[in-house]
């Protein structure tokens, strides 16, 4: 049987174990990540760019995704830069992971 003043002490490293999980840099970088995704959302029509880029076929398709970013308005290509970069740091963190499983993400 735990006594009281256990529980609190016990409730309260939770509350800061939990917090420290959710406030760590891999954390903060897939936050970051989805509020990109969803501002890229609202500034483009996906649809159109996947119903143009079908119109094009894999054959051109490096060429379409450089005309595609070059002809966007600035906050696009920003939200674009944002989104690459985010995800060359949660791929970086991954393969860290990875190649040591007994290390945390962080």
């Amino acid at each position: 049987m735990t006594s009281k003043i256990e529980q609190q002490v016990m409730a309260g490293v939770g509350v800061i174990y939990t917090v420290r999980t959710l406030t760590n840099a891999t954390a903060l970088k897939l936050y970051s990540f989805v509020a990109a995704s969803y501002v890229l959302v609202q500034l483009t029509w996906v649809h159109k760019v996947f119903a143009n880029w079908a119109h094009v076929g894999l054959s051109g398709t490096g060429q379409f995704v450089t005309y595609a970013v070059l002809h966007t308005h600035l906050p696009v290509q920003l939200t674009l830069v944002v989104l690459a970069v985010i995800s060359i740091s949660l791929l970086r963190d991954a393969v860290r992971s990875l190649a040591h499983p007994n290390l945390q993400m962080a």
